[in-house]
């Protein structure tokens, strides 16, 4: 699996030839999404229109693409605060909670969640979780793998805390990569790693 980050919530993971894109954005946003096809796109705060040939979700669900099973969760059980994506592929669950503004989970939920390999977390504040909101998260589902999204980059035209606030709310081992590439057997047994993937 090869995780890419591109700013905001935007990520694009790859596996198996399948690539799954999350949370496109728009030049009004400051930064720049290069030109890609995917074969799944998860968009957990809107509708916006997708190429015929890709596959796409855009709310609650469940679905199974090529051997990749995706669960379109409501964030805190209500429509308005988005959807969050549980991806399950080669061993490995992923959780990406969108652009939430709130973290809650539902007993139904807590059981789906209780085994999350990778958590994608929105840390920067503003119109979702600010970092002590992002921290709560991670201690709740204790995840293997804690990757930060959503927060202050250069040329980014909103507004969002940097990654100093969060790092200042968790204790934890953190790792800079430019891409992850991870496998199952690679996952830390014992302890919870931050990775802060550079935005391509």
């Amino acid at each position: 699996m090869i995780i890419t980050y591109f700013g905001l919530t935007c990520f694009r993971i790859q596996n198996s030839g399948t690539s799954i894109l999350i949370d496109r954005f728009d030049k009004t946003a400051g930064l720049e999404l290069p030109r890609m096809q995917n074969d799944i796109v998860l968009e957990s705060r809107s509708n916006k229109p997708v190429r015929d040939d890709a596959f796409a979700v855009t709310g609650p669900g469940e679905y199974e693409v090529k051997d990749i099973f995706i669960y379109g969760i409501p964030a805190s059980g209500d429509q308005d605060n988005g959807t969050m994506f549980l991806i399950k592929q080669e061993g490995i669950s992923l959780l990406h909670l969108g652009q939430t503004k709130q973290f809650k989970m539902s007993e139904e939920q807590k059981k789906m969640l209780e085994e999350v390999d990778i958590l994608m977390v929105p840390v920067g504040g503003g119109d979702s979780l600010t970092a002590k909101q992002a921290a709560e998260a991670v201690n709740e589902l204790e995840p293997r793998i804690v990757i930060p999204m959503y927060y202050e980059l250069p040329k980014l035209k909103l507004k969002l805390d940097g990654l100093d606030k969060f790092k200042k709310e968790i204790a934890a081992k953190w790792e800079k990569v430019d891409k992850l590439k991870i496998n199952k057997k690679d996952l830390p047994q014992e302890e919870t790693k931050i990775i802060i993937i550079e935005p391509s």
